[in-house]
């Protein structure tokens, strides 16, 4: 079961990547970008702006669960990734958003800016 959740997880990522690249003309700097504090399932730029994106593959739920999904915590760990993968790039300066895709088997549904660090800034 525990494979299975994997595999559907990945199948999402690159349904969402193929379709923020279609229909939100971003590029991909990183899939599934692995830092000391956690994960970020996608790291994209639009235009200027530094796009980390949190991916909730959903099969059977209904729209607005993978938001619900993404916590307080959750945020705050992938605040922390962000900005460790900023501070490794010398991007600290660089514009910022916060995303989340939900991904269902008929549909695509794109949350931009759905949460933001706390005080608005990377240093």
């Amino acid at each position: 079961m525990k494979k299975q959740t994997y595999q559907t997880g990945i199948a999402g990522e690159r349904q969402a990547e193929e379709w923020l690249c279609i229909h939100q003309n971003m590029t991909v700097l990183e899939r599934r970008c692995r830092t000391k504090a956690g994960e970020v399932d996608l790291v994209m730029l639009s235009g200027e702006t530094v796009v980390f994106v949190e991916v909730k593959t959903r099969l059977k739920a209904e729209a607005g669960s993978g938001m619900l999904a993404v916590n307080r915590t959750k945020q705050q760990r992938i605040i922390r990734a962000a900005t460790l993968y900023l501070m490794q790039k010398h991007w600290l300066g660089r514009p910022v958003r916060f995303d989340v895709v939900e991904v269902h088997p008929d549909r695509v549904i794109h949350i931009p800016n759905a949460f933001q660090q706390q005080g608005g800034m990377f240093f």
